[in-house]
């Protein structure tokens, strides 16, 4: 007899983990950079915003952003991936599209700021950069939410499509607020981010295949992380 496929219920997803390949071995990647703060998933269904930890457990809280989320949906339920950070962003004047950059929205997003903590050898510099990486958000303190993938969209379960196609679904589905934003992402060469990333003080980039799809609670093998070089 042969079993029944599993059903994808949408409060059941989790935050996918990054895996540990090298970052310049995932082809047709589309890089981020990696933003510092409480990752978590984000859902919208019946005029209702959720918020759940990386574990996938509800967070209470969180009320003024809970209001700007359903203000910038347009889409009458899905499930976002992202991360909760201090507000507010902060526009960075100045910082325009870098020639033969193909970014995914628009490249001028980037003018983005907020803080990160944190050298020396390789290993050090993974273990400070991921330190930097946790920031202390509270439920009762200005927060905002950095969307950076869509799960879920009007009763369709969005994991098996690829990454590619999620983003360009996101940019429709999230319109961006003071509190409410899609993450930059680019296709290469992306040397030519590296300064103007690490001057708005993020020290590492996310690096995911275009053509991935989403493990809900595993790590991909087309997921990675690496630090920016310094030079």
């Amino acid at each position: 007899m042969t079993a029944a496929p599993d059903v994808i219920r949408p409060l059941d997803l989790k935050p996918m983990p990054y895996g540990r390949a090298n970052a310049r071995s995932i082809r047709n990647g589309i890089w981020e950079p990696l933003w510092a703060g409480r990752r978590g998933l984000v859902d919208v269904f019946d005029g209702e915003v959720g918020i759940r930890d990386e574990l996938g457990d509800p967070l209470e809280g969180f009320e003024p952003l809970r209001e700007a989320i359903l203000d910038a949906v347009r889409a009458g339920e899905l499930v976002l991936d992202g991360y909760l950070l201090p507000a507010p962003i902060q526009d960075t004047a100045g910082l325009d599209s870098v020639p033969g950059v193909e970014s995914i929205p628009s490249a001028t997003e980037m003018g983005r700021q907020f803080l990160l903590g944190g050298g020396g050898r390789e290993r050090r510099a993974e273990i400070d950069a991921d330190r930097s990486r946790r920031v202390a958000v509270g439920s009762t303190s200005p927060t905002a939410f950095v969307a950076v993938d869509l799960l879920w969209l009007d009763g369709e379960p969005l994991i098996d499509v690829p990454l590619g196609e999620r983003k360009r679904l996101l940019e429709a589905a999230l319109v961006e607020g003071e509190v409410v934003r899609r993450t930059v992402s680019v296709r290469g060469p992306v040397e030519a981010w590296y300064a103007q990333w690490r001057a708005l003080g993020f020290r590492e980039v996310a690096v995911k295949g275009a053509n991935s799809r989403y493990t809900p609670g595993k790590p991909h093998p087309e997921w990675a992380t690496a630090l920016i070089p310094r030079r």
